[in-house]
């Protein structure tokens, strides 16, 4: 199995997730404070706040888990976020609902991530549906397979 199939794998369990109703005065635009570090987490960020949200919420501890993986996607790439950043984003977790709409343009940013980051994100994935103590049977499962996947093509690379 390719790196490929893996995330398209990934992406129709997104996309098959139920999302709840589009609450009133939803944030879309990407804060201008952050543009410098959109590229280092951005599909990243939508990928997991979907995952977050379809359980109907998306929990303070989910938040923190993104956050966390976003904050450590910048320092991978060579960016230290300030603490103007660190609070841009952490409010614009709190108020961003990323639509279906915006997981297409991210799905293709996921395609070019490199097989370390494509095990980050299912790692960061695994820590958002555990962060709230919800865990369902399916998310877990799925999960636990794409993980395994992952294993297998580092053991054939």
């Amino acid at each position: 199995m390719s790196l490929g199939l893996l995330v398209g794998r990934f992406a129709s369990f997104v996309s098959e997730q139920p999302l709840p109703p589009e609450p009133a005065g939803i944030v879309e635009d990407f804060p201008s404070d952050l543009m410098r570090s959109r590229d280092a987490f951005g599909h990243h960020l939508v990928t997991l706040l979907l995952i977050a949200r379809c359980d109907g919420e998306c929990a303070v501890q989910e938040r923190e888990v993104i956050l966390d993986h976003c904050l450590d996607r910048a320092k991978l790439s060579g960016l230290e976020l300030s603490l103007m950043e660190k609070t841009a984003l952490s409010d614009y977790l709190h108020a961003f609902r990323p639509s279906r709409a915006q997981f297409g343009p991210a799905l293709k940013r996921l395609h070019h991530d490199s097989h370390g980051d494509i095990v980050s994100l299912v790692a960061a994935a695994q820590r958002v549906v555990d962060a709230d103590g919800v865990r369902r049977p399916r998310e877990i499962k799925f999960l636990e397979d794409l993980s395994r996947d992952l294993a297998c093509l580092d053991a054939i690379s």
